[in-house]
């Protein structure tokens, strides 16, 4: 027998501990949603985001989308300095058998964070597109209003054609505010105009040509002054034959106070300028390279032709080759179609966009027999080394896919 001391009690099993009790709810008022902030802490908030998100936040609400296309907006992104420029794009097609074409606006979207090139090797997509205009917006410039003009975020047209059913001569100037989506009236030209060119310098605006001016006493050539609102006239070309026709003058442009005008193939091309008020036929040099795919960027220009993108230089009266942009050859276009406009070859459209030269071009979609063209687009950053110009190639991609058919309308890049 066992004494009782020396026995052992049973060992109970240990009990876990009771789970801690739930976290009682503070006593604080429900999160606001972002919503319900003021618009102005709103507009301030966006006005810091890349216009690339845009698109994706307008698809949040009403009161976002219509916060993202106001003035407000504009004016606290011009106070920030974050106004970037935007490239609107007008493209003529149809997209069923049997119907008319009709004029598309579309505004390019740079996706955030796009991917680059070193310019020797193609990378993949970049998901830069051609989005659509929203149809809420009210309707941009009239497309084939060649007259067009931008300082900032206003856009002027100068004379007809007034619109897609109204394609007459007119004196009429309305300008488009971008930043209320707004128009209004301008007093009148001196001359009824079709198809006319402009180009601005100093607050001045500068329309020449787009009517018959059989005499030289007739405003074919007109200057604006913005600040004072009134019309002035000017020298007309000494040629009567540049005069005599609505799109004898193709495209002028303003280089250090100097008007280039390019003219028609079978025309002298001329140089207008403004201190001395007199007008000179343009040098042989310039004639040779200077193409109607042409653009000025910081007192320079820039031209696309035979192949070959190039410069002006004014000290030796010569074009030179900009470098660095051999790997855009593999893409070009070598295209034969004819548009409905009769015009032969395919499209290529140079333009300053923010600084930075920009190219857009089409080519067909696939080899050999294609029923569709592909736009492509280029962003170029230009740096001047040793007298002479190297492009980096930031991007370039096809934004867009249209049939063979289109018709390339208007290039406008925005400063939003």
């Amino acid at each position: 027998m066992i004494p009782k001391e020396e026995v052992e009690p049973p060992q109970k099993k240990a009990k876990l501990p009771p789970p801690p009790p739930p976290p009682q709810p503070l006593n604080h008022q429900p999160c606001l949603s972002f919503s319900s902030l003021p618009n102005d802490i709103t507009l301030n908030f966006f006005a810091r985001i890349p216009k690339s998100y845009y698109p994706k936040i307008s698809l949040v609400s009403k009161t976002f989308r219509s916060l993202l296309y106001s003035s407000e907006l504009y004016a606290a992104r011009s106070q920030m300095g974050t106004t970037v420029t935007c490239l609107y794009i007008c493209l003529e097609y149809s997209t069923e058998h049997f119907t008319d074409p009709s004029p598309r606006w579309f505004s390019l979207y740079v996706k955030p964070k796009r991917n680059l090139t070193d310019g020797r090797t193609r990378e993949k997509s970049s998901g830069n597109l051609l989005v659509p205009v929203p149809k809420h917006c009210p309707p941009p410039p009239p497309p084939h209003a060649s007259s067009t003009i931008l300082t900032g975020s206003q856009i002027y047209v100068f004379g007809g054609p007034l619109d897609d059913n109204v394609r007459r001569y007119s004196s009429a100037v309305r300008v488009y505010e971008c930043r209320n989506k707004t128009w209004r009236n301008l007093p009148n030209m001196n001359m009824e105009r079709f198809y006319a060119s402009a180009c601005v310098h100093d607050d001045k605006i500068y329309v020449m040509g787009g009517c018959i001016a059989r005499s030289e006493h007739q405003s074919w050539f007109e200057m604006f002054d913005i600040k004072t609102q009134t019309w002035k006239t000017l020298p007309p070309n000494p040629d009567l034959h540049v005069r005599l026709g609505c799109k004898k003058v193709r495209k002028i442009g303003m280089v250090h106070e100097k008007i280039y005008v390019k003219t028609e193939s079978e025309l002298r091309d001329w140089v207008y300028d403004v201190k001395e008020k007199k007008w000179s036929v343009a040098d042989v040099g310039l004639s040779v390279h200077w193409s109607s795919s042409w653009c000025v960027i910081d007192n320079v220009m820039f031209s696309y032709s035979r192949f070959r993108y190039v410069w002006y230089d004014l000290k030796s009266g010569t074009w030179k080759d900009v470098r660095g942009l051999e790997v855009l050859k593999k893409y070009r276009s070598f295209s034969s179609h004819v548009n409905p406009n009769g015009r032969v070859g395919s499209v290529v459209e140079l333009v300053n966009y923010g600084g930075k030269l920009m190219i857009i071009w089409d080519r067909f979609e696939r080899r050999g027999r294609s029923q569709n063209k592909n736009i492509w687009c280029a962003v170029v950053a230009l740096e001047r080394v040793h007298e002479g110009f190297w492009g980096k190639i930031e991007w370039f991609d096809v934004v867009h896919t249209v049939p063979k058919s289109y018709e390339f309308l208007r290039c406008l890049p925005v400063l939003v």
